[in-house]
């Protein structure tokens, strides 16, 4: 099944009076969680019916600031409890009952991914995070010459459980000397068949950049895949971007740095961050949308007012997208709580509609659509729109928008209300089965309707011959 968004023209062919929108996710009104403020990797569990998250707490350990990674649990994703261990997992864990991993000296910066295609059940968890190397590794701590020595390398560390963690010394991802300084999020790739993490081109570089590897043992060197351009406003900085595989392509959560232009020094500390969007459709290039904020600050005085830092995307048990982050309510250069708050941040919700990141609706009146050629491989369309008010009709057409008997928009049932996996009717057919291996179209007219997504197993049909992906 290809699940086609609409945000960009490239599998459109015309549209008129159409335009293309890019809805904000809203922020679900649950108490902020003030304990998982810093970078935390919330999924929901595939093999239990819960939430978990592994966040980062910043510790004291012999006069030294130490991040460690502690696990919280909750059914509904939004009301969590510590997991309380019955015994320390961990070095430091005799601090903290749900405190699991906190590498050789710290923890820093790092997220987790869950990978169900590993064959080894002892790598189902995989994470990336700056530390400082175990014993035996001096030839390489010996390399990295930046004074941010307590973030020197990039580490990767295995799990069965998520709870139960073994550190791989021998295979660092990020060797570039001083580390990476920004969320480090890893993901495969289905795509390219390789494992990726976002990072830093280098320390303080704030631009965006990947590594890869086949195996998760063997990695490249950081290439840069964002970068601010002209159209930005002066000086704009990209601080990290979260990312994460959607169905088809890749979304990117793109953290904007605005900084203050008269700081003094080398690097600018000061400034608020937001989140643009991003996407890909294949991981290593990307594209930005409207560049405007997707996930924006919050109102002064609450969690998010002074920056928002976006850090984990899932789809809920009832279908819709939600995304965790941490709210702060300072800009990036003051680490400390304003009086009569307990915490400088807190873990915030926000809530899309499923496919919800772009949408086609109608300037005015009837607006219509064409999309690309395409070669189906079943009969099976879904459409995700919503017309309370309004109306759907789909038509399939030749290459030449000549309508195929029986799928004119005449014959179409009018699809009416709001639904994320709608089937197209007409008349005399009740799918497109019959078209299955022919070089066909879809169309729509939209009548006071917004159209999100369409999906259908087929082969987009570029130039003479039909292709697997975008």
């Amino acid at each position: 099944m290809k699940t086609f968004l609409f945000l960009d023209d490239w599998m459109l062919d015309s549209h008129r009076d159409i335009v293309r929108r890019f809805p904000q996710p809203k922020q679900i009104p649950v108490e902020p969680v003030t304990e998982m403020c810093s970078y935390a990797t919330v999924i929901r569990d595939p093999e239990r019916a819960c939430y978990r998250s592994w966040y980062n707490r910043f510790l004291t350990v012999k006069g030294e600031r130490v991040v460690a990674k502690c696990l919280a649990e909750s059914e509904d994703g939004f009301h969590w409890e510590p997991v309380k261990l019955k015994k320390p997992v961990d070095r430091l864990g005799h601090l903290r009952s749900n405190l699991v991993f906190s590498g050789h000296t710290s923890a820093g910066e790092g997220t987790l991914m869950y990978d169900p295609i590993d064959p080894d059940p002892e790598r189902r968890y995989k994470l990336t995070y700056s530390d400082r190397l175990g014993p035996g590794q001096e030839q390489l701590r010996e390399s990295s010459e930046s004074p941010a020595s307590d973030r020197s390398l990039g580490l990767t560390a295995y799990s069965p459980d998520g709870i139960h963690w073994r550190i791989d010394d021998d295979h660092p991802f990020y060797t570039v000397p001083g580390g990476c300084d920004t969320l480090i999020m890893p993901l495969f790739n289905p795509v390219t068949e390789r494992y990726q993490v976002v990072v830093r081109p280098s320390v303080l570089d704030r631009r965006i950049a990947i590594v890869e590897s086949p195996d998760f043992l063997n990695w490249t060197q950081p290439l840069t895949v964002l970068t601010p351009d002209p159209l930005d406003e002066p000086f704009l900085q990209f601080y990290g971007m979260p990312w994460f595989y959607y169905e088809d392509l890749f979304i990117g959560l793109l953290w904007d740095h605005h900084i203050n232009q008269d700081e003094l020094g080398g690097v600018k500390w000061s400034g608020v961050i937001d989140c643009e969007l991003a996407y890909s459709y294949n991981g290593v290039h990307w594209n930005r949308t409207n560049r405007q904020p997707f996930i924006g600050r919050t109102e002064p005085g609450t969690y998010g007012c002074g920056s928002v830092y976006p850090h984990s995307l899932l789809i809920d048990e009832d279908d819709r997208i939600r995304i965790y982050s941490a709210g702060l309510l300072t800009d990036h250069s003051i680490e400390e709580p304003p009086k009569g708050f307990e915490s400088i941040g807190a873990m915030i919700v926000h809530q899309l509609r499923k496919d919800g990141f772009a949408y086609l609706e109608p300037r005015a009146g009837w607006g219509t659509v064409t999309m690309r050629s395409v070669k189906p491989r079943s009969g099976e369309i879904t459409i995700n729109f919503r017309a309370p008010l309004g109306q759907v009709l789909v038509q399939i057409s030749d290459p030449n928008r000549k309508p195929i008997p029986g799928y004119s928009f005449e014959d179409c049932i009018p699809l009416t209300g709001d639904e994320l996996y709608a089937r197209p009717r007409w008349k005399e057919r009740k799918d497109a089965s019959k078209l299955i291996g022919e070089h066909v179209r879809l169309e729509f007219k939209l009548f006071q309707a917004e159209l999100y997504a369409v999906r259908w197993d087929v082969q987009p049909w570029y130039g003479d011959l039909p292709i697997e992906r975008i």
